[in-house]
């Protein structure tokens, strides 16, 4: 007895109730509390900084200074590493004159008439450059994840990945990446680089993210989220789309998705997630649709290559017979 079809609908609802009951488990196991307790030790950079850190390395992760990657996570910046420079505020002090007044708030006027100052040793706040690191620059003990690379193959992999590159809005290229990112949208650029050789689940899943990236502006001038928001945004969109994929439930990347979601969120109510769920759901519905018109292009542009190479073979082996 076949199973009755589920809607498209129907599946979008599933889906997005795994989603949310997945991320909201990560909370509760004990991993997620090894994770806070250590990235809770990193500093919070202003938005400024936050900027000049992603132009000059878009795919940085976490950053902090020299000295505080060796006391605080017994870690090294690798030699020959190029710091990234950020504003950093500096407190001095400095002897300033003061104009004297009395106790009624009257100016105290001295023997030539005019008002008497004091040396007053007041506190100011300047600013002045200093470096950072990236986790990617340096070596030591490894830092809590909340996320496991996807292992897995894919059905059809390659028509699946020449699918995505067809409906990504920018060009895809598959790179080497040192920094441990295994992806990056560079909104400047307008492209998106995969990491080569990662395993087939991992390459579909990361692909979608960047493209997701992409789809909802991220980096652009209209582009009103924050870091963390848009990271929740393109993940929960590649869970969504790879869910989406064939039948069965489609790509799982629970394993990875889960805990990335859970890892950017500023709280355990995952209010990124709440407050963007329309647009993810809008979304990964249109990204999914895209997919699924461009698999059945290629598919039949496969049919039809194949058609093309049978009748070219029968052409041929009725030639030989006549020949002979």
């Amino acid at each position: 007895m076949s199973k009755p079809k589920v809607s498209r609908e129907e599946k979008m609802s599933m889906i997005q109730e795994k989603l949310e009951n997945g991320v909201r488990a990560i909370f509760e196991s004990e991993n997620y509390k090894d994770y806070i307790r250590t990235m809770a030790k990193f500093p919070n950079y202003s938005i400024n900084n936050c900027i000049l850190i992603a132009s000059q390395r878009p795919d940085a992760s976490y950053v902090c200074g020299y000295k505080t990657w060796q006391t605080e996570f017994n870690r090294t910046v690798n030699r020959n590493e190029s710091g990234i420079v950020i504003i950093a505020p500096v407190k001095y002090k400095a002897d300033v004159d003061e104009p004297v007044y009395d106790e009624n708030s009257h100016p105290v006027l001295g023997e030539d008439g005019k008002q008497k100052t004091e040396k007053v040793t007041k506190e100011f706040q300047g600013f002045r450059p200093a470096y950072v690191f990236d986790v990617a620059q340096t070596s030591g003990e490894p830092l809590p994840s909340l996320v496991h690379l996807l292992q897995g193959g894919v059905d059809d992999f390659e028509v699946i990945k020449s699918a995505l590159i067809e409906i990504s809005p920018v060009p895809v290229t598959f790179e080497p990446i040192n920094s441990g990112a295994n992806g990056f949208y560079s909104p400047r650029e307008k492209r998106i680089v995969v990491k080569e050789d990662l395993p087939e689940l991992q390459t579909i899943k990361t692909l979608i993210h960047e493209i997701a990236h992409a789809e909802l502006g991220h980096g652009s001038e209209e582009d009103k989220f924050d870091r963390k928001t848009k990271e929740v945004q393109a993940e929960s969109v590649a869970f969504w789309v790879a869910a989406m994929i064939g039948e069965d439930g489609g790509l799982d990347t629970s394993d990875y998705s889960f805990g990335y979601i859970s890892g950017w969120s500023k709280d355990k109510e995952v209010t990124e997630l709440k407050e963007s769920l329309d647009l993810i759901k809008e979304t990964a519905d249109s990204i999914s649709s895209n997919l699924e018109n461009a698999l059945v292009k290629l598919q039949e542009k496969q049919e039809t290559e194949a058609k093309s190479e049978e009748s070219v073979e029968t052409m041929t082996e009725n030639k030989r017979k006549k020949v002979r």
